[in-house]
Parts: C-alpha cells; sequence; structure tokens
C-alpha cells in the first residue's frame, strides 16, 4: 500500500533502510537505558537504547549523547524511530527531559503523519519511557520520589480492552486524554485498539463518552482532569506546549491502485513511486530476488512448490515467531490452501489471527504467490 507523507517523512525513513551516515538504526552494547514496546507477533515492535555522558556528582545531570533503535514496523515506524533519536541527540538531553518527549513532537518533526500511522509515534515514545527507567535503575534514581511513575507496568494489569492488539483500559484511557482522542477512529489511529477484529468498538465508545462527558468511571466526587504524572510525561521539555484541543497534525491517504500489501519494511528494500511516494515492501530481498522465487514457484511441481512454501516458512516466518515465544507447523498443502497449526506462546495468543494475517499469509503471498491462503487448524 502505498501512503502520502512529508518529505521530511520519507528522508528519514530512506536514510535509516540505507543505512546513512548519521542514522541511528541499531543497538549499543552496554547501553545506560534500553526500552521495547509492542510485539512483532501482533504487527509493530521496536526497541529503543541509549548511551550517557555520566555526570560525577549528580545522575540526573547525564546527557544521552548516542541513541539508536531496531524495528519490525512500516515506513512511519521507522522514521519516527530516526526522529526520536534525532531529537535527544540534537537537543543534548538528559533521560528525564527526553521523557518528556511527546508523540505530538514526534509527529511534527516528521512534519506531519497520517492519520492511520500516527501509532507509530505513540510506540516510539512507550520504548523511551521503558528505557529511561532502565537508565534510572542502573543509576540508582528514585523516579517515583522524583514524581515520575511506570504507568505502562501498572497498565499491563488492568482488564483487557481490545484483545487483539493487547491494549487494557488504564492504558486506553491515559492515551484517550494525552492524544485529545474524540472518536473510535481517532483511537484506532493513534494506538490500534479496535482496528482488527472489531468487537472492541463499542466498549471503546463508550469509555471515550465518559472521558469527555466529564464522567471516567472514577469514585463519585473524583475528578476528570489528567492524572498529573500523565500530564508531566505529556509536557515537552524544549517544546512550545500543545493546547489540549490541538489536533493530531496528520497527512491525507493515498490509496494505492495496486494491491495492498502488509506495509511491513523490516528495514530492507523499498521503492519510490513515479510521484515521490514511498512505496511500502514487506520483502527481505531486492525486488529481482522476489521476482525469481515467484516464477521459481510458478514453474515448480507439487513437491517444489510444498518445498519452497516450508522455505519461506522456515527462513522468514519461524525466527519472527519465535522471539515472541511462537512456533508454527505446516499440516498440509491442497492447491493454493496451506493448512497450519500455530504453537508454542502463538497456540494461545488472542492476536494469533492478525499474525497469520500479517506475517505468515503476507510474507507467503509476497515471496511466492499472492493467490495463496493460509488457514489455521
Amino acid at each position: 500500500m502505498s501512503w502520502q507523507y512529508s518529505e521530511k517523512t520519507k528522508q528519514l525513513f530512506l536514510d535509516a533502510v540505507q543505512g546513512k551516515s548519521g542514522a541511528h538504526v541499531g543497538e549499543i552494547s552496554e547501553a545506560d537505558g534500553v526500552g521495547e514496546h509492542g510485539s512483532v507477533a501482533c504487527g509493530d515492535a521496536l526497541k529503543f537504547s541509549f548511551r550517557v555522558e555520566r555526570n560525577a556528582d549528580d545522575p540526573l545531570k547525564d546527557k544521552i549523547v548516542e541513541a539508536r533503535f531496531l524495528t519490525f514496523g512500516c515506513t512511519s515506524a521507522i522514521a519516527a524511530s530516526e526522529a526520536l533519536c534525532r531529537i535527544i541527540e540534537e537537543r543534548s538531553l538528559t533521560p528525564l527531559e527526553a521523557l518528556k518527549i511527546t508523540n505530538q513532537d514526534i509527529v511534527e518533526y516528521l512534519e506531519g503523519l497520517p492519520t492511520q500511522k500516527i501509532h507509530c509515534s505513540v510506540m516510539g515514545a512507550e520504548a523511551l519511557e521503558a528505557a529511561v527507567f532502565d537508565w534510572a535503575s542502573k543509576r540508582n534514581v528514585d523516579m517515583e520520589a522524583l514524581g515520575y511513575k511506570r504507568l505502562v507496568t501498572e497498565e499491563n494489569e488492568g482488564r483487557l480492552v481490545c484483545s487483539c492488539f493487547g491494549i487494557t483500559e488504564p492504558y486506553l484511557r491515559r492515551k484517550i486524554r494525552e492524544l485529545n482522542l474524540h472518536t473510535v477512529e481517532e483511537v484506532t489511529g493513534a494506538i490500534k485498539a479496535g482496528g482488527a477484529c472489531g468487537t472492541c468498538r463499542g466498549e471503546i465508545q463508550d469509555i471515550i463518552t465518559e472521558i469527555w462527558s466529564g464522567s471516567c468511571g472514577s469514585e463519585e466526587g473524583s475528578s476528570c482532569s489528567f492524572d498529573p504524572v500523565a500530564e508531566q510525561i505529556a509536557t515537552s521539555c524544549s517544546f512550545e506546549p500543545k493546547s489540549a484541543s490541538a489536533p493530531v497534525t496528520s497527512a491525507p491517504v493515498q490509496e494505492s491502485s495496486k494491491s495492498a500489501a502488509s506495509g511491513f519494511v523490516p528495514l530492507a528494500t523499498v521503492s519510490i513511486a513515479a510521484n515521490g511516494d514511498v512505496v511500502q515492501d514487506p520483502s527481505y530481498k531486492t525486488a529481482e530476488d522476489v521476482s525469481s522465487l515467484t516464477q521459481e514457484y510458478q514453474n515448480a511441481s507439487p513437491y517444489q512448490r510444498m518445498k519452497l512454501i516450508e522455505k519461506v516458512i522456515e527462513e522468514e516466518v519461524r525466527p519472527i515467531l519465535r522471539r515472541d515465544g511462537g512456533d508454527i507447523e505446516i499440516v498440509d498443502v491442497k492447491d493454493n490452501l496451506i493448512y497450519i497449526s500455530m504453537t508454542g506462546a502463538c497456540d494461545s495468543c488472542d492476536s494469533a489471527t492478525e499474525t497469520i494475517e500479517l506475517i505468515v499469509k503476507t510474507l507467503l503471498q509476497d515471496k511466492l504467490d499472492p493467490k495463496l491462503d493460509v488457514i489455521e487448524l
């Protein structure tokens, strides 16, 4: 699928995937702070790490001098991660100052993002938070004494609203307030909730109505105002503060006439359309290699096709699933139907359906034949 991105977004994305000097793709060995957010099996994952120049007298004066990221995600996820690293390094921020960077700051640095891709900037902010708390534990900084709480950790234990993407009610409520979200579509664009099976959309609407009508479902007599810690994190340390009503900057979406691909770009080959749009290519190989593999599949015997399917599963799909403790087994292949069984963590994962659609099916179609379909047994 093709999206219309700003020139800044496209440039940062291309710098990252092409490994240009000054790009921030990678991982810092013996990093002072490391944080992760998301899950590859659920569609997006980001690992963020940074190194500081330590202050001998006061750890709160440590300065981040290097930031790096690894992501399995789309153009927006890669560009947003690159933008986050640049903001931190360009402004020579301390970890606590970096913690105040908001997803809106990232979107503005990119000069806008399509509304459906705002969640990519949220992912970077969450990974950054995890990395800062990791730094704090290593430097013996008492974050709670400073007024910071690890909100995401507490929210992971809350009631699950969106099982497809593992979104809990406390996390959902915080993000609706922080990001000033007023519709289910805005929620889906920002944090993905409600964007898969859709069964939770009614409940999401109820929560939105409660929050903006002044009733947050809290105890009688309590206020519906922002959580002070969340509000503190949402306030930029070096950017002009945003008003609560400021809309999230977005660029219009341009749909491609071609059949939609997954949109995942594991820092690999991409192409630029004639109009300058970045065309997302989920392939790990070059376009020539993919074409060759597809041609080989078309000309293969049934037995040879089975072996090619096994090859893609073994080399492309299985490593991704195993990172999250899951696995996959081929049960049978009949014509264009591939029957599989999800095992390990994937067997009981609420997002198994999305994993099959976004990873298993997409990779097999992209690399072998668009007519292939995957059925779970």
